[in-house]
């Protein structure tokens, strides 16, 4: 596993996409935060507040985006070019390859989305007014300590979410589009159905993950934001899950 973890990681270095992926999900997030900080002017009662949730909004609506696709190309790209082959001839049980690139992006996901967390506080921070910008004491306010640890969450999640969805399709451009549907459409269009319409609006994957990102309660009192996490892992797991079967079932 170590040495499946070390081609992986070689593999991933030496991918342009891999680099300019990353420069495009930190280029969306902090310029979202600069746009924050910019207008925190604090000219008037609109102005004077400077919410940790508004400095990283850029992350959750643009920079997850570039998250998810990245992730799909870690496990796709190979399969796009036909370097499949060669790699599980080096390392014949398939899960080994899968598991091995998806702790690898989890781990460079999460780190990377924490540290993008704190730059968009900061950034922020930086470019706001004298007095907008001390009502954001990054490390004592309650909002931006929950993010700090909901986003990077969110985010290993969302990994593992799509690389199950990319093994499962192994094509870049099919895997991005269903993401990107069932992501901004297909639970909204469907919650609007007559009779399955409300639970399908209640049980959907991204809604719930929605509703742990932003804290919102919108089921029951015995189904939290907190729940809605844990059950979009549940569906992450089992995508993940079929991926890895059905890698282990098809032809390399």
């Amino acid at each position: 596993m170590i040495n499946t973890i070390r081609s992986e990681w070689t593999k991933l270095l030496t991918t342009k996409s891999f680099w300019w992926t990353t420069a495009l999900f930190l280029v969306l997030s902090l310029g979202y935060a600069a746009l924050s900080g910019v207008l925190a002017t604090g000219d008037n009662l609109y102005s004077l507040w400077l919410f940790a949730g508004n400095t990283v909004t850029g992350l959750y609506l643009l920079g997850f985006v570039v998250l998810m696709i990245q992730t799909i190309m870690v496990f796709t790209t190979e399969f796009r070019f036909g370097y499949q082959t060669q790699t599980f001839l080096a390392t014949p049980k398939r899960w080994v390859v899968a598991v091995a690139k998806w702790l690898l992006y989890l781990v460079f996901a999460v780190v990377m989305t924490f540290i993008t967390v704190l730059l968009c506080f900061y950034l922020a921070k930086a470019l706001a007014s004298d007095a907008a910008s001390s009502t954001l004491v990054v490390w004592e306010d309650e909002q931006a300590r929950r993010i700090m640890w909901q986003y990077p969450v969110a985010a290993g999640l969302l990994v593992t979410f799509c690389s199950g969805i990319a093994l499962l399709l192994r094509q870049t451009a099919g895997a991005v589009a269903l993401v990107l549907m069932w992501h901004f459409a297909v639970e909204n269009l469907l919650s609007f159905l007559p009779r399955i319409g409300e639970y399908i609006g209640k049980y959907g994957p991204f809604t719930n993950l929605y509703n742990f990102i932003t804290d919102y309660q919108s089921i029951d009192p015995g189904w939290d934001a907190t729940m809605g996490a844990v059950y979009f892992g549940a569906w992450a797991l089992v995508l993940f899950a079929a991926g890895i079967i059905v890698l282990e079932k098809r032809d390399a």
